[in-house]
């Protein structure tokens, strides 16, 4: 699998495999990433598993194409289910960690 790049639309296969392979390298991270960032985004490149945490998509995206301009990535909020939603009370699945005491 190659990155997908922003000067060409990817086909839906291309658009699965890239979301997969981000979301199996959000799950080898989530347990230290809910732990220290919950509720900021995470954007990932499927590819060579580099990413960038920000308090905003944002910022998470423009970390990332600082280095990798181009290149699409996926983004993930961590701790919940969806990055951005629409009304409703959110998208947590209701399962943030408690902070440890320090």
């Amino acid at each position: 699998m190659e990155a997908l790049t922003t000067d060409r639309l990817p086909t839906r296969k291309e658009i699965d495999a890239y979301g997969e392979a981000a979301e199996q390298i959000y799950e080898e991270l989530r347990q230290k990433l809910e732990a220290e960032h919950w509720g900021k985004y995470i954007a990932i490149h499927p590819i060579n598993g580099d990413y960038a945490i920000g308090r905003t998509d944002d910022a998470a995206l423009k970390k990332m194409r600082q280095k990798y301009p181009g290149v699409a990535f996926y983004i993930i909020r961590i701790g919940y289910r969806a990055a951005i939603h629409f009304g409703g009370s959110g998208a947590s699945d209701g399962k943030r960690p408690k902070r440890s005491q320090k």
